[in-house]
C-alpha cells in the first residue's frame, strides 16, 4: 500500500504515513494501490484500475435540506455557496412574500426547488465531488 499524499510505502494497517505525517486517504495525490500520480478529479486509477476511496466530507445532505425547509437559502450557505444562498433567500422573499402574499404558495413555487437544490448539492459535497459556487442541481 502507498501513501496517498507522498507515495511512500506503507504497511496495510497504517493510518498515518511515517514519512509525511498525513492521514491516509485524506488527500489523494497518489494511488494507494500502485503509487501512480493522480489528478484531483480522478475516481479510478488509470494505471491499475483501483477505485479510489474518497471519504465523505462535509455535512450529511439532509442537514442543508432541513435547514432550507426552515429558511430558504441556508442550505446553500452550508454547502459553501454563500452568494447563491443569499440570492435564493432574496428571491424567496420577493416572490413568495411580496408577489403571492402567501408563504405556502411561495414555498411551493420557489422554496421547493431551493430545497431540492440544497439536498442535491449537499449530496455532491458529501460524496467529495467538486461543486461550483453557482452550480445548481
Amino acid at each position: 500500500m502507498f501513501c496517498t499524499y507522498c507515495a511512500s510505502n506503507l504497511s496495510e494497517h497504517a493510518e498515518i504515513c511515517l514519512n509525511c505525517g498525513v492521514r491516509n486517504f485524506k488527500v489523494l495525490n497518489y494511488c494507494d494501490n500502485c503509487g501512480n500520480e493522480l489528478n484531483p478529479f480522478q475516481d479510478m486509477c488509470t494505471s491499475c484500475g483501483n477505485i479510489l476511496r474518497k471519504p465523505p466530507k462535509g455535512t450529511h445532505p439532509l442537514a442543508p435540506a432541513l435547514l432550507t425547509f426552515l429558511i430558504p437559502g441556508v442550505g446553500q450557505i452550508i454547502n459553501n455557496q454563500v452568494g447563491k444562498g443569499f440570492l435564493c433567500l432574496f428571491i424567496f422573499i420577493m416572490i413568495g412574500v411580496f408577489i403571492f402574499n402567501n408563504l405556502i404558495i411561495g414555498f411551493i413555487i420557489v422554496g421547493l426547488p431551493i430545497l431540492i437544490d440544497a439536498y442535491l448539492i449537499g449530496k455532491k459535497c458529501y460524496e467529495g465531488k467538486a461543486v461550483g459556487k453557482w452550480e445548481f442541481f
